[in-house]
């Protein structure tokens, strides 16, 4: 026997020898059949009616599987009419009893009369070795089981020719000579030769292939598997294929019986829990905003606090007075990255609370913030908030002007409002509200730098004035990384 791989077995070709009451017909020698897929054509009465619109089928269990991108149909049993078309499969229950679609029924039909059905189409490859020569114009005859019909749908007793060229369109042959000119009338293929092939000679016939030389270079199958008969899971379908040579006068010269199996293709099936991971490490004082970002984000002046932000820490320093001059930079500056890795087919979504206002508590003084992000005020007045940056960040890209004052994706600066050049926007988180910082629609998501996605950029930003009273002023950001499975 042969086997193709991917799932499917297919089963090899046995050789019987045969013997007429008059003449005696050598066995063709080295004789097989191969199907490019031996997974029969799953066909299912069904079990309950289906509603123009549904999106599940209900079958009988009859062994048919109905496989992920199969494009079925749902035909009436009597007729062979299709009622519904170009069903998406999307899976089958494990007890083969329900059949999900990726998209859903355009007509209804009814219980048991009405099929739910896949042809399975494949090509054929017949090989043997002659044993005796076949004269030019003689024959190579191929017939298939049962009454081999031509119809367009599968059957349960022999391969459906499904409009099989009555030419050489389809059935070539190596030697071509051997199919100079080929007959279809099922359940029979007859190849004539135009040259003598000699004895001992391997001669290759495709059924289904438009195009070949010492093999097919161009597979069209035509051919349609016969539905499952055997109801025993894992146990193959047996069809005896008739192959013969004859001379032009059609005397029998040599011939063989051919055994095919079909069988049913073999799920695979492994899960994958849902990961995600979510890290906050601090950024150095004296790097850039964007260390290790860069591709997402552009804000790349300098933290400048004198103080190394940590993981869960993020020290701003002696705040020095905002400045009321244009162009002018904001002086205490830290920052942190956020990561965020997950094998969620629809990305994530990191969102931030506060515990309220940057406050001393000793004197219930807190700084100036707000929850829409804004450049630092012109007056020079106490101000204080965060800036988000990366390539997932909310609002973020050319066109937007949520965290930058000018609507392009390009390096942001904490100067005051009135400056010059694309000006940073800090915001504030309430503790009432979360704050949505970053997301992202489409996973998995593997925070590579190179693409940016998964990696978000927040820089700490705060100015005083002379009202702000002295002393250790404070506030607590949660920040909540949430995939969307």
């Amino acid at each position: 026997m042969k086997f193709s791989s991917k799932f499917i077995f297919v089963f090899i070709l046995c050789g019987f020898y045969i013997t007429t009451g008059a003449v005696h017909a050598d066995d063709l020698s080295n004789a097989s059949v191969t199907l490019s897929t031996s997974r029969p054509s799953p066909s299912s009465p069904l079990s309950a009616v289906t509603t123009s619109g549904d999106g599940i089928i209900f079958v009988l269990n009859n062994g048919s599987r109905y496989l992920a991108s199969d494009s079925a149909r749902i035909i009436q049993g009597s007729s062979g009419l299709t009622i519904a078309g170009n069903l998406a499969v999307a899976s089958q229950s494990a007890s083969l009893t329900t059949v999900y679609l990726g998209n859903s029924v355009g007509a209804s039909a009814g219980i048991g009369s009405d099929i739910l059905m896949v042809p399975i189409t494949a090509m054929h490859t017949i090989t043997f070795t002659t044993v005796s020569s076949i004269p030019s114009g003689g024959k190579i005859i191929i017939t298939y089981p049962g009454s081999g019909n031509n119809s367009a749908s599968p059957s349960a007793s022999t391969f459906a020719f499904n409009g099989l060229p009555n030419s050489t369109a389809a059935v070539k042959s190596n030697p071509a000579a051997g199919c100079n000119s080929v007959s279809v009338t099922a359940p029979t293929i007859t190849c004539t030769t135009n040259a003598i092939i000699a004895a001992a000679t391997q001669v290759t016939v495709w059924v289904g292939c438009t195009a070949a030389g010492s093999s097919c270079t161009t597979q069209a199958p035509y051919i349609i598997n016969p539905t499952k008969g055997n109801q025993t899971a894992g146990a193959a379908d047996i069809w005896r294929v008739q192959l013969s040579t004859a001379d032009g006068s059609n005397n029998p010269i040599d011939s063989r019986t051919l055994s095919v199996g079909t069988i049913e293709s073999v799920t695979v099936r492994a899960n994958v829990d849902p990961t995600l991971t979510f890290t906050i490490a601090g950024v150095n004082n004296g790097l850039a905003v964007n260390t290790n970002n860069s591709t997402g984000c552009l804000q790349a002046e300098l933290t400048n606090t004198g103080i190394n932000a940590t993981a869960t820490d993020v020290n701003l320093g002696t705040l020095t007075n905002s400045p009321s001059s244009i162009n002018t930079k904001v002086g205490n500056i830290s920052a942190q990255m956020l990561t965020v890795t997950t094998n969620s087919a629809n990305g994530y979504v990191i969102t931030a609370t506060s515990s309220g206002h940057l406050r001393n508590p000793s004197t219930g003084f807190f700084l100036t913030d707000a929850t829409t992000p804004q450049a630092f005020p012109a007056s020079g007045a106490n101000y204080y908030g965060f800036h988000a940056c990366g390539l997932d960040t909310y609002g973020a890209g050319i066109g937007t002007t949520f965290w930058n004052s000018t609507a392009s994706n390009t390096n942001c600066n904490s100067y005051i409002t009135g400056s010059a050049g694309n000006i940073c926007k800090y915001g504030w988180p309430t503790a009432t509200g979360a704050t949505s910082i970053a997301s992202d629609t489409t996973g998995p998501i593997g925070n590579s730098i190179t693409a940016g996605n998964g990696l978000t950029s927040v820089s700490y930003a705060a100015g005083a004035d002379p009202t702000v009273p002295p002393g250790q002023y404070t506030t607590v950001v949660t920040y909540v990384a949430t995939p969307s499975f």
